[in-house]
């Protein structure tokens, strides 16, 4: 009798222990990349809902505040805010960031103008044209490399609404962005006929996956990462995630379709 009492007191403590977690609060920085972030969008976006629900489960409240693209970043690399959503992780990052395991996966595709052709296997294949590329954004290793040799020749501004339009009026000649996001951007931000200008190519040249960025000055850093990792693999292993990912997705959407009417 004592010895099942003791078993079944034994397996109430990790449930215990993190019940007795102390709340957390932290305010992280988001940029626009509808339909995964955006202050206009319904929750903040897919991934602001996602992220905000599997930190509340670790007893973790999240607020977030909302600044063009590269700011955002450099808010949580410099620790004024405590982490920042939506990023992908490389060894320059890593130096100021811890960043969780992989939210989404992320798609990078080219966005080119409708009816052009571009033949390639590799990103030096397209070193004469033109890229237009966001400050603060990675677009992966082999694209540094090109564009630090000069292989690549590239146009820095400050968001991807800025590109999207740039490209439309043949100012540059291809833009690097996720797939969805950038279909959607183009809706949503631009004029009709600027989007019937602009389609992404089918192949992607990078996939990577998106995470949270911790900000390593944060005295609970690891702590944070921990809570959200262990939350998103129950998340995860229940079906949980899947399901509100799916929904989260369905709702911001008709949100809107029902602004665009």
């Amino acid at each position: 009798m004592w010895r099942k009492v003791l078993l079944a007191w034994l397996g109430l403590l990790p449930w215990a222990a993190q019940a007795a977690e102390a709340p957390l609060s932290v305010h992280f920085s988001n940029a626009e990349y509808a339909p995964l972030i955006g202050e206009k969008l319904r929750y903040g976006g897919i991934m602001s809902r996602l992220v905000s629900e599997v930190f509340r489960r670790g007893n973790v409240k999240v607020r977030y505040s909302w600044y063009p693209n590269n700011r955002a970043i450099q808010l949580a690399r410099n620790g004024d805010v405590d982490g920042s959503v939506g990023w992908t992780p490389n060894e320059d990052r890593q130096r100021d960031l811890l960043f969780t395991d992989e939210i989404l996966p992320f798609r990078m595709v080219l966005f080119q103008r409708r009816g052009e052709r571009y033949l390639w296997q590799t990103l030096a294949d397209l070193s004469r044209y033109r890229f237009g590329i966001t400050a603060g954004n990675f677009y992966s290793d082999s694209f540094t490399q090109l564009q630090d040799k000069g292989v690549l020749r590239v146009d820095v501004v400050g968001d991807d609404i800025s590109n999207l339009r740039k490209l439309a009026a043949g100012r540059i000649d291809l833009f690097p962005m996720e797939s969805e996001a950038g279909m959607l951007s183009t809706l949503l931000y631009l004029s009709p006929g600027q989007a019937a200008r602009i389609v992404p190519q089918e192949r992607a040249y990078w996939s990577t996956p998106l995470c949270v960025a911790i900000a390593r000055q944060h005295p609970r850093a690891a702590e944070l990462a921990a809570r959200f990792n262990r939350e998103l693999k129950k998340m995860r292993d229940s079906g949980e995630f899947a399901a509100l990912l799916a929904r989260t997705r369905q709702e911001v959407y008709a949100a809107l379709a029902n602004r665009q009417r």
